[in-house]
C-alpha cells in the first residue's frame, strides 16, 4: 500500500454539541457547532488489564483493553455574548465548554447579567468530534475539567480545558469547513480593567491588580456498571491565585486575614468599549502569601481554595453583562 501524502500537525479543529438528553447522543456539525480552541491536542487512553503468568524466564505482561477513553485539549478565549440576560443572543460561545465541567448558566434580564456558578449534580453532557490531519475521533459523553482560566493585565482571558469520554476507533476523515466564532476578545489594560476585593463581607476595595486565575479542580472517571457506562465529574477542589501590588496594611493586610481564617472575596473585570464586560470571581480563603517582584514592584501573591457559602455554588463564578444604560 502507497504512503499517504504528508498532512500539517497545525491542520485540526473541534466541533461539539450539548446532549438535550443525558441519555441520547447528539451528532455535533461543522456549520452549528465550532469551537475555538488555541494549541489544541488528543489523545487515548486505556486501561490494561494484565495476567501475571508465572513463567521461567522474565518478560513483560501480556494483557488485553478494558476500558478506552479519549480526551481532547487545548486553551479558549472567554468574552460575552451579543445580548448578556436576553431571550436570544445571551449565551457566551465558551458556554458549551463551561456546562460540562460542572457549571450552570443563569440569567437575568434586568440585570443584563449572563453568569457561570458551579453546580454538584444534574452536570451536561457533550459530544465532541476532533479533526487533526486527517484523522478523526468522535469522543462522546464529555465532561470537562478547566484550568489556567485566567484574566490578565496584558493578555485576553483564557483557560484550558480537557474535554473526556468515550471513542470507539480513530479513523480516517478530511478536516471539513468549521464555521467559527469571529469575536476576537478585548485585551485587559490599566483603563479597562479593575479588581476588588472584599473581606468578611466588608467594604469593597479597588486594588491595582495583575491577575486573577481559578482553576476548576474536577476529578474526572470513568464510571462503569453492567449496561451502564459514563464519564463523570466525582469531585471537585478549585483553587485560585490573585496578583497585585502592595496595599496599605490599614485597609487590606492578607497575613491577618489568612490568620484568622477570614473569607475573601475578589472580582476581576475586564469592560470592552461598547460596555459588555467580563468578570471572573472567587469566594474562598487565603492559604498562601507570598512577597513576588511584579514588574519590578513589590507585589503580593495570595492563593487558596476556593469556598462556598452554604448555600453552595458561589465558590467562583464568570460573570457576562452589559454596563451600558
Amino acid at each position: 500500500m502507497a504512503q499517504p501524502q504528508l498532512e500539517q500537525f497545525k491542520k485540526r479543529g473541534l466541533i461539539l454539541a450539548l446532549r438535550a438528553v443525558a441519555g441520547v447522543a447528539v451528532v455535533p456539525t461543522a456549520n452549528a457547532d465550532g469551537v475555538m480552541l488555541l494549541n489544541g491536542t488528543s489523545g487515548t487512553e486505556v486501561d490494561k488489564i494484565e495476567r501475571d503468568v508465572d513463567r521461567p524466564h522474565f518478560t513483560g505482561k501480556p494483557f488485553v483493553v478494558g476500558g478506552k477513553r479519549a480526551f481532547i485539549e487545548g486553551d479558549f478565549e472567554l468574552y460575552p455574548p451579543t445580548a448578556p440576560g436576553a431571550a436570544n443572543d445571551s449565551d457566551a460561545d465558551c458556554g458549551r465548554l463551561l456546562l460540562p465541567a460542572g457549571m450552570t448558566v443563569v440569567k437575568d434580564a434586568v440585570a443584563k447579567t449572563t453568569r457561570y456558578n458551579p453546580v454538584s449534580s444534574g452536570i451536561a453532557i457533550a459530544d465532541a468530534t476532533w479533526f487533526h490531519a486527517g484523522t478523526v475521533k468522535n469522543v462522546t459523553g464529555c465532561r470537562n475539567n478547566i484550568t489556567g482560566l485566567a484574566m490578565t493585565v496584558g493578555d485576553r482571558f483564557k483557560g484550558k480545558v480537557r474535554i473526556q469520554g468515550d471513542y470507539e476507533d480513530v479513523a480516517e476523515d478530511a478536516l471539513p469547513t468549521i464555521v467559527m466564532p469571529d469575536r476576537i476578545p478585548v485585551v485587559l489594560r490599566h483603563d479597562n480593567s479593575t479588581t476588588k476585593v472584599k473581606v468578611d463581607g466588608g467594604a469593597q476595595l479597588t486594588l491595582w491588580g495583575k491577575s486573577l486565575s481559578v482553576d476548576v479542580g474536577n476529578t474526572i472517571a470513568a464510571k462503569e456498571y453492567t449496561s451502564h457506562k459514563e464519564t463523570g465529574i466525582t469531585d471537585r477542589a478549585p483553587t485560585w491565585t490573585v496578583r497585585i501590588a502592595k496595599a496599605a496594611l490599614a485597609d487590606f493586610n492578607p497575613w491577618a486575614a489568612r490568620d484568622a481564617a477570614k473569607v475573601i472575596e475578589i472580582a476581576l473585570r475586564v469592560t470592552e468599549s461598547n460596555g459588555l464586560y467580563s468578570e471572573l470571581g472567587i469566594r474562598g480563603q487565603i492559604e498562601g502569601v507570598n512577597e513576588v517582584d511584579i514588574d519590578g514592584d513589590y507585589g503580593w501573591e495570595l492563593s487558596g481554595p476556593c469556598v462556598a457559602s452554604d448555600a453552595g455554588g458561589d465558590e467562583f463564578y464568570i460573570e457576562f453583562g452589559d454596563s451600558s444604560p
